[in-house]
């Protein structure tokens, strides 16, 4: 499902101000499994979910997604395969306050000019599933944290992509939130999906669906086990 080979990403390449953040990267996850990268603030861990999503490109090395080498494909490209392959859950929501929660389900499929009825459709199930559809109308800047939480999980999904990706998505929220995200989770893998989350949260560790976790350190990352 996803594979990286000897990726390295280096910021600002040859020039005074370069930064390795990611070197010789080689790991691969399985199809249905729920991965751990974990690590500390600095440690390469949001970088390498950004190459996996296809935000930013590896300065060497290949990123493999659903058999497409995404590495070198040209920004345009990246987008459309992101749409249609990969939901980001983002650290902050990355929801726009001054627009609806149903305005900002749907905006990641408007590029896609799927039909209005369709649109309509899917928000519709995904503010259900999540217990928000009495909020379909309200201004996401007046929603509480946890209604923004399940909206940035429904954005995510909207697409129905076979990937999630999640960066740190329990820093802003407090133990009963990220324990209902934990639930959220845990739904998804069992749905068949794969799931990625960079986090310095030691909670992921003991959950049981858990399939494997990588350790991000200084821009290596290692199996978990490997690095003890």
């Amino acid at each position: 499902m996803i594979e990286l080979k000897n990726a390295t990403k280096i910021y600002n390449y040859k020039t005074p101000k370069e930064l390795t953040a990611l070197k010789d990267v080689n790991i691969r996850i399985e199809k249905g499994n729920f991965v751990l990268l974990k690590g500390p603030s600095g440690s390469g861990k949001s970088t390498l979910l950004s190459l996996i999503a296809g935000f930013t490109h590896p300065t060497f090395g290949r990123v493999v997604v659903k058999g497409e080498d995404i590495s070198k494909l040209p920004d345009r490209f990246l987008s459309l395969f992101r749409r249609q392959n990969i939901g980001f859950i983002f650290q902050k929501f990355n929801l726009l306050d001054d627009l609806t929660l149903y305005d900002n389900l749907i905006l990641p499929l408007i590029p896609d000019s799927i039909e209005y009825k369709e649109l309509k459709s899917r928000a519709e199930k995904l503010l259900k599933d999540f217990s928000i559809y009495d909020k379909r109308d309200v201004l996401v800047g007046k929603l509480s944290g946890g209604q923004q939480q399940r909206a940035a999980i429904a954005r995510a999904l909207i697409n129905y992509p076979d990937i999630i990706l999640a960066d740190e998505p329990t820093a802003n929220l407090d133990s009963k939130l990220v324990y209902e995200l934990f639930d959220i989770l845990k739904k998804l893998k069992s749905e068949g999906k794969t799931i990625v989350v960079a986090t310095h949260d030691e909670r992921f560790e003991g959950l049981k669906e858990i399939d494997e976790i990588f350790t991000v350190k200084e821009g290596h990352v290692f199996n978990a086990a490997d690095s003890d």
